[in-house]
């Protein structure tokens, strides 16, 4: 089923609103000249181009939602300790944590959190800290959400951007659409919402 052209607007017809709940540009003094192929407010375009994120805000989101990881992890070796202790003092034996693998199960959890977490968010476009700062992860062309395939791209590229001396993130700061490597490999860019 083939869904039929929209009819063109009369004259004198208001472009739609702008995307980000932004207000629409003011009518030029001859009004809105009707043109199906381009829309009314293009020529203002540049009024509505999105703001990026700073590479300091940008530092402090990482650092809060960093903390709140931390957090969980900690509390997850915790209890993971405290079980592996009981259960040794439970059956006499001495607890060392290498020779019965737990260290190697708290490192492997705390990978897959710390790695879950920020590909969740990320994929979502917010993680918290960035939400509470008005920052979001977007496509760099479209401005859309980017997806879990993409998030877990850009957290690949996250930690090759950080081996060199953390280079490819503070690169953040010199470009001029504030992309680190890992948004320029994602195609994404980080803006105030």
């Amino acid at each position: 089923m083939q869904v039929p052209p929209r009819p063109p607007p009369p004259p004198g017809f208001a472009p739609p609103p702008p995307p980000g709940g932004l207000p629409p540009p003011k009518a030029p003094a001859g009004g809105y000249a009707v043109d199906p192929y381009k829309p009314a407010w293009a020529e203002h375009q540049d009024a509505f181009a999105p703001t990026y994120g700073g590479f300091w805000i940008r530092f402090a989101a990482i650092f809060i939602d960093s903390i709140i990881v931390g957090v969980v992890i900690l509390v997850l070796f915790l209890a993971i300790d405290f079980i592996a202790y009981r259960l040794a003092g439970l059956s006499g034996s001495t607890v060392d944590p290498n020779a019965n693998g737990v260290d190697t199960v708290s490192r492997l959890i705390s990978y897959v959190l710390s790695i879950g977490y920020f590909v969740y968010y990320w994929g979502m476009g917010q993680t918290p800290a960035m939400r509470r700062l008005g920052l979001a992860i977007v496509d760099a062309t479209t401005g859309a959400p980017i997806g879990f395939g993409r998030a877990a791209l850009r957290y690949l590229g996250y930690v090759l951007s950080a081996l060199p001396c953390y280079l490819g993130l503070i690169w953040a700061a010199f470009d001029g659409r504030k992309q680190g490597w890992h948004d320029k490999l994602a195609h994404t860019v980080v803006i105030r919402v």
